[in-house]
């Protein structure tokens, strides 16, 4: 029995943040001038295309690691599994502290020198272990980011590095050795999400042939190899609709082994750790061209069924994962069990491992929905994922799988086909722009349209030059346009006019376009006066009243008939609106009684009542409710009573309160405007509240119609005469209207100026229905009046209004 240690490729390893691009394999598609150097580049990307969050020689990330020869090995004086390794570096020999078991005298090896940042992120400092000083490190495969294993020191010319070629002496950067002449871009993923084009070196190419206005170069495959004749690839997709279009083709004749050095040098630079030749050859493409690939032992593969997953199903990953798959996931089976997850990783069931000497390979088109959904409810983003979910041209499938057979065929001596190409599609394809222009779209629109929207003066030659070079086919006549979209920007990228002009804008250059502010007229600010009145009536109650402001939830746990009930209730405590504002603010009592003496608060909110309001929905009115708490002793329906007098006095109204059955209601000239009252002993026990408190609600939609209506301020000059006041106080029926009253006494004379409530009496002494009301009738007049002239006029009064409305004086 043979045992294999599985490696997984790149593909697998979860998602990255960032894309590396090899400028050395951008060069392969696009021509850029010498005048443009990697930092130059890197900068219009980013003004461009996407975002560029370094440009770096690939040579930098081994800066200070250098090839050593080991001279002299001896044991650690004071450990036993630690050895001193004298190390010739070129310049100096440094005795270097280390563990690793297969160093040996003579061996080159990388050493990392003092200053050192490798690429674990660990920085070699001078350091002192068990005592010895330890000049640098030797290094193993993680810490230069060569593969995952720390079982020892890379040996030079041992895998994973190339083998020895003469010419190599101590000293020696690490970077010369590796021959890394290439500059890695690193973009932000995030700025490319929405641009599967862009996840390839092919792709990245064709922006920058267009901004640099360069020659781009198309990817050429030689005409195929004939066909040996093979057993057919039996494939079945029974869901068109997560999977488009399904290709495969199987080679025989393969040998698993290493990549080319020079393949495993575009994978590296490209952040990809090399694996075998077959493996390699797949993510060389992904990376390459963008489109994801899987290849599978033949041995394990008798037929291949594209279908959702059985209820139950489960597959183990080339990850060594073991997962619960569900049924809307899209699998690839054989005629016995799932094989690999669609898009996002293979199975461990049909891997390529060293005895493998047949593969299919397959290419594919995936919904990008279902991608997305099965990787994330997997936890398991991949390289391919992250390029399926973005949406991929179907066309792309079919130019994968013809160059990973031809790389295959460079790299793989021996490896032939083995039949046919496998094309299962059943619904339309995008079709592939050719020399007439034709494609998806055409989208239409004017120059004079693009210009004024991009704020630019554009001619239609370098509209239709910008465009031609990324693909797209243009029809263009007196200024108008007809555009069609290449297939590889039509899945979720380009599909209205404003895309178009957005590509013509960023290939131009937005940093070229001349800033200019709209001219826009400024409006006066809308002033809501109701929010205005609510942070007046905030500011009195706080600051003046010295009370709490409360908010309180617009839910309670039941309600009366008025109350309505919510549908989808934030829980059953909460399943009714609110009446009034008093049950959150008794139940704000109940909670602080036991750490409060005295409690006053205030909220303003709104309340709901079921009956119909305004368009025919229930009533919903804004209040300002009041609540006052304290021990025994305190009168606080009086106190109560000042604060609404002190507030109401604040906002220049005046108040009267008039007796009603469970306290007293509030009036405000003449018009009720809320209710205030004691809390009765027994419904205070039943709400667990031990303290005696006092209410009140008022209305503020009634309050700000009062002080809508108030007739504006203006200043007055004092009177030069002095007034004359007179008490005035008489019992009438409860039933006649104070401002009927208050209109009778200051018609009755031009010598009355102003007439003032100040008291308000019901009670057993008067008789039933009966009210007492006192007032202040003031007196002037453009002369002197004299205490005769004001007490005739007063009787004169009393007597009108004795026979208006049967007014008693009141002698009690």
């Amino acid at each position: 029995m043979k045992i294999y240690v599985r490696e997984i490729a790149s593909l697998t390893l979860a998602m990255t943040i960032t894309m590396l691009l090899s400028l050395n394999w951008l060069k392969e598609f696009v021509e850029i001038p010498k005048a443009v150097s990697p930092e130059k580049l890197g900068q219009l990307l980013s003004l461009h295309t996407v975002e560029v969050e370094k440009v770096e020689p690939q040579a930098d990330k081994y800066k200070k690691v250098v090839v050593g020869k080991i001279l002299e090995i001896k044991p650690h004086p004071k450990a036993d599994k630690l050895k001193l390794a004298l190390v010739d570096v070129g310049a100096e020999k440094l005795e270097v502290v280390c563990g690793a078991p297969n160093i040996e005298v003579g061996q080159l090896v990388p050493v990392a020198l003092v200053g050192a940042a490798l690429a674990n992120g660990a920085e070699i400092k001078p350091a002192e272990i068990r005592g010895v000083k330890s000049n640098g490190m030797l290094c193993a495969e993680d810490e230069l980011g060569l593969g995952s294993d720390h079982a020892g020191i890379v040996i030079l010319g041992q895998p994973p590095l190339p083998p020895l070629v003469r010419g190599v002496k101590a000293g020696q950067p690490l970077a010369d050795y590796l021959k890394l002449n290439d500059v890695v871009f690193e973009v932000d993923n995030k700025s490319i999400t929405h641009r599967a084009d862009l996840w390839s070196h092919y792709g990245m190419a064709r922006d920058i042939s267009a901004f640099l206005d360069t020659k781009f170069k198309p990817v050429k495959l030689p005409p195929p190899t004939p066909l040996v004749r093979g057993e057919k690839i039996s494939v079945k997709v029974e869901d068109f609709k997560l999977c488009p279009r399904y290709l495969a083709v199987g080679l025989t004749g393969i040998k698993v082994a290493a990549s080319p050095e020079w393949l495993k040098a575009r994978l590296s630079a490209a952040g990809m750790r090399p694996i075998n030749n077959i493996v390699d050859a797949t993510n060389y493409v992904m990376l390459e061209l963008g489109q994801p690939l899987h290849a599978f032992d033949r041995n394990f593969i008798d037929k291949i069924i594209v279908r959702r997953a059985k209820a139950g199903e489960t597959i183990e990953t080339l990850d060594g994962q073991k997962r619960q798959l569900e049924p809307e996931m899209l699998v690839i089976a054989n005629g016995e069990r799932a094989v690999a997850v669609a898009g996002v990783m293979g199975g461990a069931n049909s891997e390529i491992n060293p005895d493998t000497s047949a593969i299919i390979i397959e290419s594919a088109n995936f919904n990008f929905d279902s991608v997305r959904k099965t990787a994330q409810t997997l936890a398991l983003r991949t390289e391919s994922s992250m390029r399926f979910e973005k949406g991929l041209d179907p066309n792309l499938a079919e130019l994968g799988l013809k160059r990973a057979v031809e790389l295959i065929l460079k790299i793989c001596p021996g490896a032939r086909l083995a039949g046919n190409l496998v094309d299962e599609k059943q619904t339309p394809l995008i079709p592939l722009l050719k020399g007439d222009g034709r494609g998806l779209g055409p989208i239409d629109f004017s120059l004079a349209w693009l210009n004024q929207r991009v704020g630019a003066e554009f001619s239609a030659k370098q509209v239709k030059q910008i465009l031609e070079k990324l693909g797209f086919g243009v029809r263009e006549k007196a200024g108008k346009f007809s555009v069609t979209i290449p297939s590889w920007r039509a899945v979720r990228d380009i599909s209205l006019a404003e895309d178009v002009m957005e590509e013509v804008a960023r290939i131009y250059g937005f940093n070229k376009i001349t800033s200019v502010m709209p001219k826009a007229a400024v409006a006066t600010p809308f002033l809501n006066q109701e929010k205005i009145l609510e942070r007046k009536i905030k500011n009195i109650l706080s600051l003046g009243a010295r009370m709490t402001e409360a908010y309180n939830y617009s839910f309670l746990k039941s309600g009366g008939a008025e109350a309505i009930k919510l549908v989808n209730p934030l829980s059953s405590d909460l399943a009714f609106l609110r009446t009034s504002l008093l049950a959150g603010l008794l139940e704000n009592i109940k909670t602080n009684q036991a750490h409060e003496e005295c409690i006053q608060l205030y909220e303003i909110g709104n309340i709901f009542l079921n009956r119909a309001g305004e368009n025919n929905l229930p009533f919903q009115e804004k209040r300002l409710g009041l609540v006052l708490a304290a021990a025994e002793g305190h009168d606080l329906f009086r106190e109560l009573k000042g604060v609404i007098e002190y507030l109401l006095k604040s906002l220049d109204l005046p108040v009267v309160f008039e007796s009603a059955e469970s306290g007293a209601d509030i009036f405000v000239d003449g018009k009720k405007i809320g209710q205030a009252l004691e809390l009765e002993k027994a419904p205070a026990r039943s709400l667990g509240i031990k303290k005696p408190a006092a209410m009140a609600e008022i209305s503020l939609p009634a309050l700000f119609s009062l002080i809508k209506n108030q007739p504006a301020k203006v200043y007055r000059e004092p009177p030069k005469y002095p007034a004359a006041v007179r008490d005035l106080a008489f019992v009438i029926n409860e039933k006649i209207l104070y401002n009927n009253i208050v209109q009778l006494i200051k018609n009755f004379s031009d010598l009355i100026s102003q007439v003032e409530l100040f008291d308000v009496y019901q009670g057993d002494k008067l008789g039933e229905g009966k009210k007492s009301l006192a007032f202040h009738v003031i007196y002037q007049a453009d002369r002197t009046l004299t205490n005769q002239a004001v007490d005739e006029l007063q009787e004169k009064l009393i007597k009108h209004l004795e026979k208006e409305l049967g007014a008693k004086i009141r002698d009690f």
